[in-house]
């Protein structure tokens, strides 16, 4: 989900590994990619966009339940599915052996425990050092509290783990790792889930998100995995760097009146929430988000949204990306 966050400092001169020439994938007849997440939104986004180009990529995607479905759909697609767990580090060992290039994301949400998601994305980082990997991208996120004040598990969790990465790709260590942070902004698809418009009245919907009159920047998550395969396709000039992307930057209000504007017959409205009163919410995870938007509001730095198009030009602004997905809101709206 968020992103916009402080750039670490870019270290585009250290170029490592003594292999620059074969980390551009026009001198590789097949690149070996390891997705972390890949049944959930963003690790799909990843894949599908680097299934797109056929036999360029052997993508491999990392999951604790193989018998899924949708490591099941996966598989039928032509990923090659590896159990591992990022509690154990000789399972992770086993599943990045032989990989050129692995995109990470950690998941707080699913337990909601910050020393947890520490562990784990450390675990999966020693394990890239040991298997030589030559490249991690990581969705990562600046240590909030710094700025505000206020606990936020979630992009703590995220900082450590960048701050960690950082301290392993330090030269002189007898090894080399290459990295590329991605700092993500607000995700339209949010709108879909957690952040699903809630019916105050017949017809009326609200956007129960607590910025006030705080523009947010925000992108699709389909857009976010063709950035992350030009990051992957084209590695030169983004390793070693903090990358923020974005497509659109708009206020809750500004999402309401093109809700209202492109679905028929249906009404949103922007109840101007404060993350105070967010914080008190009945619902696990209710401070950190309240602390993530706090932060969402004071943070002097947004997504770049020129190199955002370098990285893929077509990236969708909010309106259109409403209007190719109206018949998925009127799903969720159903449900209400």
């Amino acid at each position: 989900m968020p992103g916009f966050f402080h750039f670490l400092n870019d270290r585009s001169d250290v170029y490592r590994m003594g292999c620059g020439a074969s980390l551009d994938s026009r001198d590789i007849d097949q690149l070996n990619v390891v997705v972390f997440g890949a049944t959930g939104m963003i690790g799909g986004a990843v894949i599908r966009s680097l299934l797109r180009t056929g036999p360029k990529f052997k993508v491999k995607a990392v999951t604790r339940t193989p018998t899924s479905d949708a490591a099941r759909q996966l598989a039928e697609d032509g990923v090659i599915i590896a159990t591992a767990d990022l509690n154990d580090s000789r399972s992770l060992e086993r599943a990045l052996n032989g990989t050129s290039c692995v995109f990470l994301s950690t998941h707080y949400w699913e337990h909601l425990n910050k020393d947890k998601e520490i562990h784990q994305g450390m675990n999966a980082v020693d394990a890239c050092v040991a298997c030589d990997v030559q490249h991690i991208i990581f969705l990562g996120a600046e240590n909030s509290k710094r700025v505000t004040g206020k606990d936020c598990g979630y992009l703590e969790a995220k900082a450590a783990i960048e701050e960690y990465i950082v301290e392993k790709s330090a030269p002189g260590q007898g090894y080399t790792l290459n990295y590329t942070f991605l700092r993500l902004p607000f995700l339209y698809e949010n709108l879909l889930s957690l952040f699903k418009p809630h019916l105050v009245k017949p017809d009326v919907y609200a956007l129960a998100l607590p910025l006030d009159d705080t523009s947010i920047e925000c992108m699709s998550i389909n857009d976010v995995g063709r950035c992350v395969y030009t990051i992957i396709t084209r590695p030169k000039q983004y390793l070693n760097k903090t990358i923020r992307i974005s497509a659109d930057r708009l206020t809750v209000q500004q999402m309401a009146d093109i809700l209202t504007k492109q679905i028929e017959d249906k009404r949103f409205v922007c109840p101007k929430i404060r993350t105070k009163d967010y914080e008190n919410f009945e619902f696990k995870g209710a401070s950190d988000l309240a602390a993530m938007f706090e932060f969402y509001q004071v943070s002097e730095h947004g997504g770049d949204m020129k190199l955002t198009k370098k990285l893929y030009g077509s990236v969708s602004p909010f309106d259109k990306w409403v209007h190719d997905n109206k018949e998925k809101f009127l799903d969720i709206l159903k449900e209400e």
